[in-house]
């Protein structure tokens, strides 16, 4: 029996490169959601209640917070969690289980986090892995990054990541998502992205994924 994937990507531009390819993978669906946790959640809920998927994969772009996932760089992530979901309060950022107003423990979360649970999938893909915060704007503010890096634990910063792990977590649904880096987080100057690049080696990783997965 064959093996279904569903390849889910925020925008056409991501996965453009992979146009020719995948016209001749009948074994993949492709599902294009919007940007954003809400567009992701509600898109791919809705394709999970319509088929079934031996994997679900989500490629996408993102911004890096450390200098091992440099602009270019493809990495595998192994866990997410809200970065902008709670208050700021006296110049500091405190999550909904800071405030105990959710369990941190409560599923799909473990300790506020939301790990990709299918770790020999994880391994598979030969990349690093990274651990991922998902937040609804484009992060500029030097405090704001801090938190994240430090208070978090994020590596990779993205709108759909989190989103995605809880609707597949809460699916049952085995999934990876992979993420190539565009560039460190709160670097405007879009002259020191590598924006090509990582659509180049998200196509590459993505389309090696997919026929190692479907075969």
């Amino acid at each position: 029996m064959q093996k279904k994937i569903l390849l889910v990507a925020a925008t056409e531009l991501e996965i453009k490169p992979l146009n020719s390819f995948l016209k001749a993978q009948e074994q993949v669906d492709v599902l294009i959601t919007g940007i954003g946790g809400v567009s992701t959640a509600y898109g791919l809920t809705r394709q999970l209640a319509r088929q079934r998927y031996d994997l679900v994969l989500q490629a996408g772009i993102g911004g890096s917070f450390v200098h091992r996932y440099a602009p270019g760089a493809v990495a595998v992530i192994r866990s997410e969690c809200f970065g902008d979901l709670g208050v700021v309060e006296a110049g500091r950022r405190k999550s909904v289980f800071d405030l105990q107003l959710a369990d941190a423990d409560a599923a799909p979360f473990t300790g506020g986090r939301l790990y990709n649970t299918h770790s020999r999938l994880v391994e598979l893909t030969g990349l690093e892995p990274a651990n991922g915060v998902t937040i609804n704007e484009v992060t500029t503010a030097a405090d704001t990054i801090g938190h994240f890096k430090d208070s978090l634990g994020a590596e990779i910063e993205s709108m759909e990541g989190a989103a995605f792990h809880y609707v597949a977590l809460l699916e049952n649904q085995p999934f990876l998502q992979v993420r190539a880096v565009s560039n460190y987080v709160g670097e405007r100057d879009k002259t020191q992205w590598a924006l090509k690049a990582a659509i180049a080696n998200l196509a590459e990783h993505t389309e090696r994924l997919l026929t190692q997965f479907t075969s």
